[in-house]
């Protein structure tokens, strides 16, 4: 018995260290191709689908974490470690969570805009105030700025979350044979 969880346990954390590693290659990638400032985090956090779908949503977070403290001391684009860190990097795994405890449709959907706006608003405030970096752009539209991307930004939630969810469907459908056989879970 103690083998069989040796066994898992070192698979856990190969599969753990394979994600993390690509995790931080994909957040690399937004210092190299700058527009990529949002793509990137998406992506990135996207590969989460993978141990919230085979694991304890604990390695998950895990995974996050190392991911989260590793683009903000290492990548360049601070601004994409910044929203990898509060919202894309945790949102695969609090998505279960909040899919799990609230099956009322309107109020699963409120949450997960909340969740959305609060991590969205947070990390901005820490890009402009603990990194210093001016947003320039925010000018374009005027005094509405902030509340015309905000807006735009909860339109681009949307696609994510059925993204996301889509993803995780054809995970299972096509890829949770061969990772479990791989990692032999």
């Amino acid at each position: 018995m103690g083998e069989v969880n040796a066994l898992k346990n070192t698979s856990l954390t190969a599969l753990g260290g394979i994600i993390t590693a690509l995790s931080v290659v994909f957040m690399f990638m937004s210092s190299l191709i700058p527009f990529m400032t949002y793509v990137v985090p998406a992506f990135a956090g996207l590969l989460l689908i993978v141990t919230v779908r085979e694991v304890e949503l604990r390695w998950s977070f895990y995974i996050y974490i190392a991911v989260s403290f590793l683009s903000l001391l290492v990548i360049a684009d601070k601004e994409s470690a910044v929203m990898y860190s509060f919202f894309f990097g945790y949102y695969p795994f609090v998505k279960v969570l909040i899919d799990e405890k609230f099956s009322n449709r309107v109020l699963n959907k409120l949450i997960k805009f909340i969740v959305f706006n609060l991590g969205v608003v947070l990390g901005y405030l820490v890009i402009i105030k603990v990194f210093g970096i001016p947003i320039e752009e925010m000018d374009e539209f005027g005094k509405y700025t902030n509340i015309i991307l905000l807006a735009l930004g909860n339109i681009v939630f949307i696609f994510y979350d059925i993204l996301v969810r889509n993803l995780a469907m054809i995970y299972d459908l096509k890829w949770h044979k061969r990772v479990a056989k791989i990692f032999k879970f």
